[in-house]
């Protein structure tokens, strides 16, 4: 594999990559969204998140190890969603906070790529049918449909999926083994820390790999599934031998760099593990969006602009020529076909006996919610496995009639399906769909002219090409749009500002009409929040609080209950949590000044200030008159201004040091026998992660130093 071929290929991608999100809105100021909503994780999280880091770093110069602007304050640092420990996350301080995210978005999609390239290219496959595989990820449905979510973090970790299989070939058949190992742990521990919940697909997919590739040592190359027999056994008699013992201990190496080059997020996270609410997970609460049955249509039928979460289509040609070349090679690439399948049955969470054994026997597992996420792993397997159909159906196609039937049959009723659906289907699948299936039959007349021999195979090459990209992009371009401040900052300004005007402590809303993004703007601290971070005892007593219980895990403050009578999510959204008995006496305590609601208030302690846009806007007569004097987000100090008697709670539970004593835990309830405190943030966590960090680390140098005396 040469730095030229790979230029050839990367250079491409990041211009087509680049013209695309350019043209469904991307870029700039614009954040991702579905094409039917207005808002999205990168909006609620991503960007508030971004800006937030920039600001403690350039603004206050520290590393913000706690954020004070939503639900009364959480941990930052130890938060994975919020990518501290991400080096790519640091490029916001370069750039404003949605450049970057749109930068990050484009630079990972062209890192899938080039990814499932590389280990392609690792495998066998030349150039030309590698680079299908890469662009097949780099545009796959699911990933795209991530993008249109908000969900980066996922996309940031999937880049390196292909990464972390291309650096096991490496260990096990490449010339520089101990450099390969150092590039596994490198990947691995980026996989984590760009997403936790991600990188354990991508982890068990990569052991799965790194067993089933164990299997062809000594061997170095006889695991390839197209190599000619001939050139396969001079490569391995000339020097492919692998040492297993050598081997593993590079393995368990690359583990250990993985571990301590990581342990920064992982080891905080572990400590805040027995608080958080996501630990009391029920296996229906952590199978959120469990595939049904029925669901598994939409591998023929892409739901163009449906949920992404839901969305199994990986393009009706891919899925076709990894079939094909799954029939034509059988042997050597039926253990992907296996994944695949096993990756979708665990999608469909609790529908099925996989999923639900898993989380029985193994509770933690529970952790990882939305089970078809695992379907992220269909999403490099299958273009991988159309690679190999195009590249063996354009070079080899099969000689023995047998195979000739079995290519056809699987194949051959593609002009009827797709003129079927155009013609009966368009009105209940839209013809967005409908259009979309006329790739089969495309690609069946492609096959066909493979079989006849008709064309060369670069021609046929060409074809499928044109076919299988032509069929995501056609989906794709469906699933995410870009929108403009315009529609998720600007329209909340005259609120924020008049908030912040007021001389608002802490705000609440149970009709969620102060969006995270535009208070984290504004920098007006919040009792409520969106965040899956949350500690057990700020939970409840924030029901307690808003009067709002929730049914099970929830990554709202306050619960999201949907109004079943409600026809639109705007309709839902304005009316949640209004008949809902608030206790404007504990949000005090809270020193929470002001409520802002959707829809009248009623209960004691509200007065009505005003009413912005369709915002109700109430000071709670109940909150203490206190001030909350930040020194950056690590530092703050309360000074009551007026003598009060009863429960105050400056900020939520952390791992808090009152400034002249020593002692860790709550900052509240403070007594009255003081009318000032001060905070700060122990930073003990990260110095603890850091000390177990080098200490895995050098413990990995070690082994590889041990593998290479075995050399």
């Amino acid at each position: 594999m040469s730095g030229r071929s790979a230029l050839v290929f990367v250079i491409p991608l990041a211009v087509v990559l680049a013209a695309f999100l350019l043209a469904v809105g991307l870029g700039g100021d614009h954040l991702p969204t579905p094409r039917d909503a207005d808002f999205s994780d990168a909006m609620t999280s991503h960007w508030p998140n971004a800006l937030f880091l920039r600001r403690a770093v350039l603004e206050d110069g520290v590393l913000p190890l706690w954020r004070p602007l939503i639900m009364s304050g959480t941990p930052f640092a130890a938060n994975p969603l919020n990518k501290v420990w991400y080096p790519f996350q640091w490029l916001v301080l370069l750039l404003p906070p949605a450049w970057h995210l749109s930068l990050l978005i484009w630079l990972h999609l062209i890192l899938a790529g080039a990814g499932a390239w590389a280990w392609a290219r690792a495998t066998g496959l030349p150039d030309g049918p590698a680079m299908l595989a890469g662009v097949g990820y780099a545009f796959a449905p699911r990933v795209i449909a991530a993008v249109g979510a908000g969900h980066v973090d996922l996309v940031y970790a999937a880049a390196w999926t292909p990464w972390l299989l291309w650096a096991v070939e490496r260990v096990l058949s490449g010339p520089s083994e101990r450099r390969a190992a150092l590039w596994l742990g490198l990947f691995a521990a980026l996989c984590l820390l760009a997403d936790v919940r991600l990188s354990a697909y991508a982890f068990a997919l990569t052991a799965a790999y790194t067993l089933w590739r164990w299997r062809a040592l000594p061997s170095a190359l006889s695991h390839r599934p197209y190599m000619e027999k001939g050139r396969r056994g001079a490569l391995a008699s000339s020097g492919g031998e692998v040492n297993r013992r050598r081997a593993a201990l590079r393995l368990l190496a690359a583990g250990l760099f993985a571990a301590g080059l990581s342990a920064v997020q992982w080891v905080p996270l572990l400590l805040w593990r027995a608080d958080l609410t996501r630990s009391s997970l029920t296996p229906h609460g952590a199978a959120l969006f469990s595939l049904r049955a029925e669901d598994w249509f939409g591998l023929f039928f892409g739901d163009h602009g449906g949920l992404g979460e839901m969305l199994v289509y990986v393009g009706i040609s891919t899925l076709a020529l990894a079939l094909a070349a799954v029939l034509l090679r059988p042997r050597a690439l039926l253990f992907w076909l296996v994944v695949v399948l096993l990756a979708g049955a665990h999608a469909m969470g609790e529908n099925f006996v996989l999923w639900r054994a898993l989380v029985e026997i193994i509770p933690p597992l529970r952790w990882w919610r939305v089970p078809p996420r695992s379907w992220f792993l269909a999403a490099l397997l299958l273009p991988y496995l159309a690679a190999w159909g195009a590249h063996l159906l354009a070079t080899n196609p099969p000689d023995r009639r047998s195979a000739r039937l079995l290519v056809v049959a699987t194949l051959g009723g593609g002009m009827a399906c797709g003129g079927f659906s155009l013609a009966a289907l368009s009105a209940d699948l839209g013809w967005g769909t409908a259009i979309g299936t006329l790739a089969l039959p495309l690609t069946a007349l492609t096959m066909a002219l493979a079989l006849g021999r008709v064309l060369s195979p670069r021609a046929l090459l060409i074809a499928f090409s044109v076919v299988m990209i032509g069929d995501m992009l056609w989906i794709d371009q469906s699933l995410v749009v870009g929108r403009s401040p315009a529609v998720w900052l600007e329209p909340y300004r005259p609120l924020a500002e008049y908030l912040r005007e007021a001389g608002a402590v802490r705000v609440y809303s149970p009709t969620y009409s102060l969006p995270q993004q535009a208070a984290a703007y504004w920098q007006i601290a919040q009792f409520d929040g969106v965040d899956p971070f949350q500690t057990r005892a700020y939970v409840a007593a924030a029901e307690v609080a808003t009067g709002v219980r929730a049914e099970g895990y929830s990554v709202t403050i306050p619960a999201f209950v949907p109004d079943e009578e409600s026809q639109a999510e705007e309709e839902t959204l304005a009316t949640a949590n209004c008949d809902a008995p608030l206790r404007p006496d504990v949000l005090g305590a809270w020193l929470v000044t002001h409520v802002v609601a959707a829809c009248p208030l009623s209960a004691e302690g509200l007065v009505l200030e005003t009413q912005i846009g369709n915002a109700y806007v109430y000071r709670n007569t109940y909150a203490p008159d206190v001030t909350l004097d930040w020194d950056g987000p690590n530092r703050v100090t309360v000074r009551l201004n007026e003598p009060y008697s009863g429960p105050l709670y400056a900020i939520a539970n952390g791992r808090w040091r009152d400034a002249p004593g020593d002692l860790p835990g709550l900052p509240g309830p403070l007594d009255g026998t003081r009318s000032e405190w001060t905070f700060a943030y122990d930073p003990g966590e990260v110095w603890l992660a850091l000390g177990a960090g080098a200490a895995l680390i050098v413990l990995g140098v070690l082994l590889l130093w041990g593998a290479a005396r075995h050399a």
